[in-house]
């Protein structure tokens, strides 16, 4: 006992606690284990309520895997691979004041991630970091246990044929429907047949819309501009249509236009 009671008054994280003498093994099993762990996905874990056990915790590492593969499986429901795994919002780059505002704003979804918030469209010309920047607010959100999809616009469009023919399509409506959280990358990059804007695209937006549920958009086009857009691509039939989706979208998310890069900051 004595030599047990020596080694735990010598370690410095438990040195301090209040520990019965009768818990000593508990207690030296427990430094053992510490210090001898390989195991890069579980630590153990001392814990002295409601009596003194050991537990195995996530490491770090594992959490973060983890969390990855959730979004990667999304992305690959969706065919998509445009999604940047590595990206942080803590190393996106402010530019200008337009990019500081939609970090400001996309911490209230971090800050309050069950509650509902008006989503964001982001619009600007390529290399201003927009999937980036969406990219970043999809790890960020994954973190804290919400389910984000995050889908790059025009590789979904392509995919839909297939999702088709496999008997897929409707499984993969319902998930953009229902996920907590909807990103849209790249809206408008391509055309859009009227059959995807008004049998697809538009239910999944309205859908979220009654439910509450949250999207993010990014194209290269302002709303007005990707209204003019899809009108134009479908040659004047469905202008209606387009003009209510164009109508959600507005109604669910607030604009930001990121319109400088970073070559901007050297100039």
């Amino acid at each position: 006992m004595n030599t047990l009671e020596k080694i735990i008054k010598n370690d410095p994280e438990v040195k301090d606690l209040k520990i019965d003498p009768k818990d000593y093994h508990v207690v030296y099993q427990y430094i053992s284990i510490r210090d001898s762990n390989l195991d890069p996905n579980y630590t153990p874990k001392l814990n002295l309520s409601p009596y003194v056990h050991i537990t195995y915790v996530p490491t770090k590492e594992k959490i973060i895997k983890d969390q990855t593969r959730l979004i990667k499986d999304n992305l690959e429901t969706f065919e998509s691979d445009i999604y940047i795994s590595d990206a942080s919002l803590n190393d996106f780059i402010l530019v200008d004041n337009n990019h500081e505002k939609a970090l400001n704003y996309s911490k209230r979804f971090i800050n309050d991630p069950k509650n509902y918030h008006k989503g964001m469209y982001i619009h600007g010309p390529y290399g201003t970091g927009k999937s980036f920047f969406l990219s970043g607010l999809a790890n960020e959100l994954t973190k804290l246990g919400v389910r984000v999809v995050f889908v790059f616009i025009p590789d979904f469009v392509r995919s839909i044929k297939g999702a088709i023919s496999t008997g897929e399509l409707e499984k993969k409506i319902n998930i953009l429907k229902k996920c907590d959280y909807l990103i849209l990358d790249d809206l408008g990059g391509e055309y859009y047949s009227a059959w995807f804007r008004d049998e697809i695209l538009l239910p999944i937006i309205h859908y979220r819309l009654n439910a509450d549920l949250p999207i993010f958009v990014s194209s290269n086009y302002s709303l007005k501009e990707l209204a003019e857009t899809l009108i134009k691509d479908s040659k004047g039939e469905g202008a209606t249509q387009v003009l209510r989706l164009m109508q959600r979208i507005t109604d669910m998310t607030k604009n930001f236009r990121f319109n400088k890069t970073l070559d901007d900051l050297d100039k």
